[in-house]
């Protein structure tokens, strides 16, 4: 019986139970903030983009300028709008009365049970490893749930198209992309299925149809506090050395560039990584999916930390690295980064300020973003010495 209890997939049931006695008794703001999770009020508040777009159509607004949403008086002062490539996700929220709470309400708890229905499911793959527990009880992806971003929604969609790589896990790619664009990346993890040239030629359709709305989006910048991606470093070196002129792509070169060297200089052994048996294909889209995503957003964009449920993805896959020190530098790498809140809290009571712990946390960051990529392209000359050109194409 204690055996089954401490098995990770009954701590995961404990946890989230014990999350939601808390939200229960002591109320949302009081139990995220004892996570160290930095809460927001109304709850869900992300997710309530899509009920502000919905409310503005059932008063006669345009959805993308005017309405009840916090940051439409930004809107109106600078002239701008939100791009219309949210305009049919509005529409469909209407649809669904997300304008009213209640209605709302069910949907956000709908969206939380799909993300965490999915983690459990991946956690079972790993029976024995408390890897993926430990990084979903961690700081990035709990402010996921609390925020209810709907980022839950794409990993929904993007796990279930590893599931299934066939048409329907293309559809789901496709579906995954309509929430955001940057979803498109983890095509990839179809690499290996003839129905790459389908997906590929949905992915035109949509992006030439909708080019305009997504030309007009413009990525997210974030502060440097629960954050990551070349822009916030960039960020970051500015705030704290503005004499040092550097653009935000100079750093996207410099991590490329020292990829490179984990690559193709011989003595670097640590980043030769290699795994102690085969990983199953279900292993392999996972981890195609979570490190094309963390590369790809790192390189674009600014991101908060709740985008680290995607390296939930990769779990599996980092898992069997062979040399253990290896595995566990990379795996401690990924909790460390994950856990910006604590490790600020930590940093203010040692040194007063949290200028070292962003600082140690961004080139965690950096860390993972080169040991991915590092996998990433052997994983592609790999298949290229066994398949040839043509097989990633056709």
């Amino acid at each position: 019986m204690m055996k089954i209890l401490f098995k990770p997939q009954s701590l995961f049931i404990i946890s989230v139970t014990l999350i939601y006695f808390f939200i229960i008794q002591f109320g949302w703001v009081q139990t995220w903030n004892f996570l160290r999770v930095p809460a927001m009020t109304p709850p869900h508040f992300d997710l309530r983009f899509y009920q502000y777009g919905a409310a503005a159509i059932e008063y006669g607004y345009n959805p993308l300028r005017y309405g009840p949403a916090p940051w439409i008086n930004l809107m109106i002062q600078t002239n701008s709008q939100i791009p219309e490539y949210y305009l049919t996700q509005f529409q469909i929220a209407h649809f669904f009365n997300l304008y009213n709470e209640n209605y709302f309400l069910i949907f956000a708890n709908v969206v939380i049970i799909m993300y965490l229905t999915c983690c459990y499911k991946i956690i079972s793959l790993n029976k024995n490893s408390y890897w993926i527990l430990i990084l979903f009880l961690s700081n990035g992806p709990l402010l996921g749930i609390e925020r209810t971003n709907n980022d839950l929604i794409i990993f929904f969609f993007l796990y279930w198209s590893a599931i299934f790589p066939n048409t329907f896990g293309a559809i789901l790619n496709i579906l995954a992309t309509t929430v955001e664009f940057w979803p498109a990346i983890a095509g990839i993890s179809f690499i290996k299925k003839k129905i790459k040239l389908f997906l590929i030629s949905l992915l035109l359709i949509f992006f030439i149809f909708n080019f305009q709305s997504v030309s007009s989006l413009s990525p997210e910048i974030t502060s440097g506090s629960v954050s990551f991606g070349s822009k916030t470093i960039h960020l970051f070196l500015l705030s704290n050395f503005p004499s040092l002129e550097i653009k935000y792509f100079y750093i996207n070169f410099i991590l490329i560039f020292l990829t490179s060297i984990t690559l193709f200089v011989k003595k670097y052994k640590f980043f030769n990584f290699e795994f102690k048996r085969q990983h199953n294909e279900v292993e392999q889209r996972l981890f195609l999916i979570g490190a094309s995503i963390y590369c790809g957003l790192f390189i674009i964009a600014s991101n908060y930390d709740y985008k680290f449920i995607f390296l939930i993805f990769c779990i599996p896959y980092l898992r069997k690295i062979k040399n253990k020190i290896q595995k566990n530098f990379v795996l401690i790498t990924i909790l460390l980064s994950s856990n910006q809140v604590v490790e600020n809290e930590i940093s203010l009571k040692i040194f007063n300020n949290i200028i070292n712990s962003l600082a140690l946390n961004l080139i965690f960051k950096c860390i993972i973003f080169i040991i991915l990529l590092n996998l990433l392209i052997k994983y592609f000359l790999n298949f290229y010495k066994e398949n040839g050109i043509k097989k990633i194409f056709f």
